[in-house]
């Protein structure tokens, strides 16, 4: 499993900061900044968020993940609304290590450093607008025998009939002990402003994990705070 495994990435709207229109780049969390590993069992997510808002309403996702050899891929579902607008919209996308030994979390005793690439095809469902592609490239590293692993992500995005856009960013996540993890992140997608999130993660047995989040814009004006479940399945 990786630490910070991404299930939504926000975007703006023009009425708020951080958008109700997400991307899932893996499960298991409302996290932006995603982990080079692989996951290495399948897992199954359901999410909700509230964005500090008087017109927008929980938002709710679900995501499934799964690996094959040497790469990932997952698929989601996301449904949220802005005074009357509602909007669905999924992802379907794939994970490929770009070093041998990024497939796994075990393998993090053995190399600290770690990369991937990951491609992402969303689509609305409310609309007829062709497929939006998200692609960024992955590097993490694990501090000498530390529980603490930083990451970066840095890629674009591209939708139809739009200009090209960047995705960035960086966390820090803290392993307390096998069942309880915290992460800080900080991030910049496409058009909205930068914003960070922290998240902690508790994991009370192998077949399922806990999480909570709160972020913001750096400007202070799009608070929302999100709970996910994840349940994991195999070996």
């Amino acid at each position: 499993m990786a630490y910070i495994n991404n299930a939504f990435i926000l975007r703006s709207l023009s009425c708020a900061s951080i958008s109700l229109y997400y991307s899932m780049s893996a499960a298991a969390s409302h996290l932006e900044v995603d982990d080079p590993a692989l996951a290495d069992r399948c897992e199954l997510e359901m999410g909700w968020q509230q964005p500090r808002s008087d017109h927008a309403r929980p938002q709710f996702n679900a995501a499934t993940t799964c690996s094959h050899n040497q790469w990932e891929w997952h698929l989601g579902l996301a449904s949220n609304a802005y005074d009357d607008i509602r909007e669905e919209q999924a992802e379907v996308g794939i994970k490929l290590p770009l070093n041998a030994n990024s497939h796994s979390d075990s393998d993090r005793q053995q190399d600290d450093w770690h990369s991937a690439v990951v491609i992402n095809l969303q689509k609305n469902l409310d609309s007829s607008n062709e497929f939006t592609t998200e692609m960024f490239g992955i590097v993490g590293k694990t501090l000498g025998d530390s529980d603490v692993s930083l990451y970066a992500n840095l890629g674009l995005t591209h939708g139809f009939n739009e200009s090209t856009q960047l995705l960035a960013g960086i966390a820090a996540a803290y392993e307390l002990n096998s069942h309880h993890r915290v992460i800080a992140e900080l991030y910049q997608k496409e058009l909205s402003n930068p914003a960070y999130q922290l998240a902690y993660q508790h994991t009370p047995q192998r077949q399922l994990q806990l999480e909570l989040s709160l972020g913001n814009a750096l400007s202070g004006n799009a608070l929302q705070l999100g709970a996910d479940i994840t349940f994991y399945f195999g070996h």
